[in-house]
């Protein structure tokens, strides 16, 4: 491996070491009492270092921002396929989802975080409507091929109906893992107004 590879690599690792530590740190004492010499602390480097990685206060919950995102997207199904039963893509999206906040429920309560100081912090708000867009995209896309396929109503509106799929199972992410007895049950009242009459009285696609 070459020396400039391995440079890069150590990088990387470095700010995802400090991205770890301020989302802890966030999640324990709120953002408004994050120090970047709290953070430098946690990881174990002197201030400089860490101002080498992230300038301020600022580009540190960017970064915790940009790696709570990734973090979550690398929980999900591959995407949306046409050739795929739509229903089964549905239900492995929202479960994607559900194990997320049950085995990793740090990211949705880091979001929740997030959202209280995006409307002033533009590049969080930014980074937080990308994600919430393209992720109500994905249930949209799957409420398209299952129109197609005729499992979903043939007058439903993918785009509408998916804000109204991941608005109803965003309302658990604040609760933690103890707060999700209802998420299936909900999920099931939601996708039961979705199919068509055929594929509600047979079996699950």
């Amino acid at each position: 491996m070459s020396d400039q590879k391995q440079s890069y690599l150590r990088k990387a690792e470095r700010r995802a070491m400090i991205a770890r530590a301020a989302r802890a740190l966030i999640l324990e004492n709120g953002y408004a009492a994050l120090r970047t010499r709290d953070v430098a602390a946690r990881v174990g480097i002197n201030i400089s270092t860490l101002h080498f990685h992230v300038p301020g206060k600022e580009a540190l919950v960017e970064l915790v921002a940009e790696t709570t995102r990734d973090a979550f997207l690398a929980l999900l199904p591959p995407a949306p396929d046409p050739g795929a039963p739509a229903r089964a893509q549905l239900r492995a999206e929202a479960r994607a989802y559900h194990d997320s906040l049950r085995d990793q429920p740090d990211l949705a309560a880091c979001f929740v975080q997030l959202t209280q100081i995006a409307g002033t912090t533009p590049q969080v708000a930014a980074l937080l409507e990308g994600f919430t867009r393209d992720w109500c995209a994905r249930y949209a896309a799957i409420l398209e091929i299952g129109r197609a396929q005729g499992v979903f109503r043939a007058d439903l509106h993918p785009l509408p109906a998916a804000l109204a799929v991941t608005g109803a199972l965003s309302a658990f992410g604040p609760r933690g893992p103890e707060g999700l007895a209802m998420f299936w049950p909900v999920f099931d009242e939601i996708e039961r107004g979705l199919l068509t009459r055929s594929a509600s009285e047979g079996d699950d696609a």
